[in-house]
C-alpha cells in the first residue's frame, strides 16, 4: 500500500481489536527488541512480538518523550492500541534505551514513546512478524514502522 490508500476497517475488525486491546499492552517486564522483514528492514517489536508503530499526525517530543502528543484517540485507540507502560521501559538487543521515553495520556496511562515519538500496536497485525498497518494512510495521516534509529522503517 502507498502512502495514498485509504484503510476503512470493517465493523468486525474494530471489535476484535477492541476486546483485544488489553492483551496489547505493553509491559515492562518484556524489553523491546527488533525484527526484520525484506521488505521493511529492521523495526522495533514489542514483548509480544507486535511491530510497534509512529502516526506521523503525532507530535515529536524529545528523545525521552517530553512535549511528545498522541493524537490517536476515540475510535482510533480502538484500532491502533497506544503501547502502554508501567515504568521505565526497557531496551532489548538492538534497541537504544536512550531513545526509549513515556508520555502522558489523557487517561492517566503512560505511553511508549521512542526518539519523541509515540508507539502503537496495529490491530490488523495477528502474529508476529505481521506489518499491515506500515505505510498505512489510516485517521487523517500516515502510520509507520519505526526502525531502530528512531526513524521510521524504509518501504
Amino acid at each position: 500500500m502507498n502512502a495514498h490508500t485509504q484503510f476503512v476497517a470493517s465493523p468486525l475488525a474494530l471489535l476484535l481489536a477492541l476486546v483485544a486491546q488489553p492483551a496489547l499492552a505493553q509491559s515492562t517486564d518484556a524489553p523491546i527488541t527488533t525484527m526484520h522483514n525484506a521488505r521493511a528492514g529492521t523495526y522495533l517489536v514489542g514483548g509480544n512480538g507486535s511491530a510497534l508503530y509512529l502516526f506521523a499526525a503525532d507530535t515529536r517530543g524529545a528523545r525521552d518523550g517530553s512535549g511528545a502528543v498522541s493524537t490517536c484517540v476515540d475510535s482510533c485507540i480502538g484500532l491502533w492500541t497506544a503501547v502502554i507502560v508501567e515504568g521505565k521501559p526497557v531496551a532489548g538487543a538492538g534497541v537504544e534505551a536512550a531513545l526509549l521515553g513515556t508520555l502522558a495520556r489523557p487517561d492517566g496511562l503512560r505511553q511508549l514513546t521512542y526518539n519523541g515519538w509515540p508507539m502503537y500496536f496495529y490491530g490488523e497485525d495477528a502474529a508476529p512478524g505481521d506489518i499491515k498497518g506500515n505505510d498505512l494512510e489510516s485517521y487523517g495521516a500516515d502510520w509507520y514502522l519505526i526502525a531502530p534509529n528512531g526513524e521510521r522503517a524504509k518501504d
